[in-house]
């Protein structure tokens, strides 16, 4: 199956002229006023001693103490444990305000995108972190991107590096006939001449084999089984590092860099049984590597107690090299073979800065813009095969073309405490974006889109929340939509669409939590998106299919997330956690004239978690179960639907040995099966003329890893 190349990082610095312009300006600025900034968590620790746990200005906060019992190595660790809270790593977008996830460090978003927050959490040294606050609404002027609920990791201030260095060695063998493969990284954290650096270090190998059937059945034509056995391989490694430098005046410069290298091979061999002939072989290759590397890095300056800035400078490039072999050995007649050759580049390039004013009893302000140029070069190719054998060139329209973003976005919020109880946040921002293509298609196009935003937070108590929320949120456009390739494994192209246009939507949520207890958490969430220029396929002319834009459309749901301790039912140390959403949406099916649902929006998921610890044994063991529900896809001229069997994964650590976690792990105990049912019509499904119906079952077996884990 030939997948799409996916677009992580944009842009170069051929646009960097602009928004270097606008950091050096404001940073000459800041530097003519030096002050004292004030670092969140610099004050003395939020609880009394010995408290665990407390609430402070609706924030709730978590001493390292509360942590203990789960023997944490990392920062990773310890915000996985706060009671009703999950770690978003944000969306894989362009641009910086739009990829915010839900945890902060020290009240910042780290400068990085290529680095996810999972990385940056596992870099941290649990000793290292001074408190954790869960923050529930009322972000009070924080960038966090228009997330309601958002952990904030406080690190400790001046104290030396001992804990602060984590490192994990893993193997990893995957059943039935995977191979074993080592995994591990390192991070080293310490001081040299007042600049605090953290160098490290990973590597990342997977072999893994998988197989299945598939029964096609034919309605005009002879019916087919199929035999599947594949293996897939993935080896990879990279280096990071992070300086930061604080000055005598208070502010503070970081510079962070990543570089990772990986490679990919995925080969399977599918035997045919036709009910007349054969058996027939396809053999189908995949090889891709991937080289990305990110610089960036950012200045805060406080002018006063109650003014300060921020500048931010990012720069990410990437290059993709990706091939797609296909060769059919019929049992009778010609062999067949093609091949498709993909080469990208992907560049981003990102300035921001962001101003933040307290001069107004109860408010919080911040203001600013962000400039990003974001690009992607592609160059690919395809060849069949004559009659002799030889490959010979084949014309593939807008496999070979550019495309380029040049994208402004002013903003300004406002976290008004209006009251004890009640907070209000409300925002502006305007997008302004110029998307040009070049090379097989030629476009060009001017985007506004202004995007206010408004939360209300009250907290009826302590431990009683209740927030709503409404804000206008625009797609970033998937720059991959705009390129052509080719899908041996469906014996289809996927061609681009210059004219796509970005979904936007005015999304709505009420939310009620209720804690209890000290771990205790219920929260019911209800959501509901009035969507505008909904993304999905489009037919063209009833003849062919590109991703586009099908018209407006509404999507709804709710979500349960509950955390509870177990200890009155006798499993002392015990808790559950678990989430579970159902959703549904409506759009008028650009083919048949009748509404149905979102394409591959999953129906519901949910999950459930069991943890019990043993402090005084230093020994935890739990398991999780989850499902999601079935996805439906709709083309011109196929309707593919996935389903999927429950998963179980188990675990069992200990700490008995000093300074040293051990962590065994039993992955995906069921061996999920992954159902495929694609039925493709003669012309347009409208017509209901089916051709034939194929349905796969694909298990890629489960996994054993042993962890070893602690800190230098």
């Amino acid at each position: 199956m030939v997948e799409k190349a996916a677009l992580w990082r944009r842009d170069y610095l051929s646009r960097f002229k602009t928004s270097s312009a606008l950091l050096l300006t404001a940073g000459a600025l800041a530097l003519s006023a030096p002050a004292k900034a004030a670092a969140l968590g610099a004050a003395a620790l939020p609880c009394e001693a010995a408290v665990v746990s407390c609430t402070r200005d609706g924030r709730v906060i978590y001493m390292p103490g509360f942590f203990s019992q789960f023997n944490p190595v990392t920062a990773r660790d310890m915000v996985a444990r706060v009671p009703g809270f999950t770690i978003d790593a944000g969306d894989d977008v362009r641009g910086f305000a739009g990829a915010a996830g839900n945890v902060l460090i020290d009240g910042q978003r780290p400068s990085t995108k290529s680095a996810s927050l999972f990385a940056v959490l596992d870099r941290i040294g649990a000793g290292s972190v001074a408190y954790i606050e869960l923050i529930r609404g009322g972000t009070g002027g924080l960038d966090v991107g228009g997330q309601a609920v958002v952990v904030n990791v406080v690190l400790r201030k001046g104290a030396d590096s001992s804990g602060a260095s984590p490192w994990s060695f893993s193997i990893l063998k995957r059943r039935p006939n995977g191979g074993v493969r080592p995994n591990g990284e390192i991070s080293y954290s310490s001081e040299v001449h007042g600049v605090k650096y953290t160098i490290g270090a990973e590597t990342n190998n997977v072999s893994l084999t998988f197989g299945g059937d598939e029964e096609i059945t034919r309605f005009f034509g002879d019916d087919e089984t199929r035999r599947r056995d594949g293996a897939f391989r993935e080896q990879g490694g990279g280096v990071n590092l992070k300086l930061e430098k604080p000055f005598a005046n208070g502010d503070i410069a970081r510079f962070n860099f990543e570089a990772y290298y990986r490679r990919f091979r995925e080969d399977f061999t599918e035997t045919r049984f036709p009910a007349v002939g054969g058996p027939n072989v396809a053999l189908f290759t995949f090889p891709q590597e991937d080289f990305e590397y990110e610089v960036g890095g950012d200045y805060e300056h406080a002018f006063s107690q109650n003014f300060d800035v921020k500048l931010i400078a990012l720069f990410n490039r990437e290059n993709e090299k990706f091939e797609s072999g296909f060769e059919f050995l019929p049992a009778a007649g010609a062999n067949e073979r093609s091949v498709f050759i993909s080469d990208q580049l992907i560049s981003e390039t990102i300035g921001r800065v962001e101003f933040g004013w307290k001069g107004w009893k109860g408010h919080n302000i911040q203001f600013g813009g962000e400039v990003a140029h974001n690009f992607i070069d592609s160059q690919a190719e395809l060849f069949t095969a004559d009659a002799m054998g030889a490959l010979q060139p084949v014309m593939i329209d807008g496999a070979n073309t550019r495309v380029a973003e040049l994208r402004g976005e002013p903003f300004v919020t406002d976290s008004w405490s209006a009251s004890e109880k009640l907070k209000i946040d409300v925002g502006i921002a305007v997008e302004f974006s110029r998307i040009s293509q070049s090379g097989d298609a030629a476009n060009s196009r001017f985007f506004v889109y202004p995007k206010p935003s408004l939360t209300f937070t009250y907290n009826v108590t302590p431990k009683t929340q209740l927030r709503l929320s409404g804000k206008r949120e625009v797609n970033q456009l998937d720059f991959d939509e705009f390129v052509s390739s080719v899908n041996f494994d469906d014996e289809d192209f996927d061609f681009g669409n210059p004219d796509l246009q970005p979904q936007r939507a005015w999304a709505f949520e009420a939310a009620f939590e209720q804690r209890f207890g000290e771990i205790g958490v219920i929260e019911l969430i209800g959501f509901f998106q009035y969507v505008n220029d909904v993304e999905d396929l489009m037919p063209i002319g009833g003849i062919v299919e590109v991703p586009g834009n099908i018209g407006d459309g509404k999507t709804w749901g709710g979500t349960v997330e509950l955390t509870v301790p177990l200890d009155r039912l006798g499993l002392n140390g015990a808790r559950l956690e678990s989430n579970a959403t159902i959703r549904d949406s409506s759009v008028l099916d650009p083919v048949t004239g009748v509404r149905r649902r979102f394409s591959f929006e999953d129906e519901y998921e949910y999950e459930i978690e069991y943890r019990q610890d043993f402090p005084t044994k230093k020994v935890s063991w739990g398991w999780s179960f989850g499902r999601n529900g079935r996805e439906t896809g709709f083309g011109l001229d196929e309707i593919t639907s996935f389903t999927y069997d429950p998963e179980l994964d188990a675990f069992i650590e200990t700490t008995r040995i000093k300074g040293v976690k051990v962590r065994f792990e039993v992955v995906d105990i069921l061996n999920v099966k992954v159902v495929r049912d694609r039925t493709v019509f003669d012309g347009s499904r409208a017509l209901g003329v089916p051709l034939f119906r194929e349905v796969r079952g694909n298990q890629n077996g489960g996994g054993l890893r042993l962890t070893v884990s602690g800190t230098l």
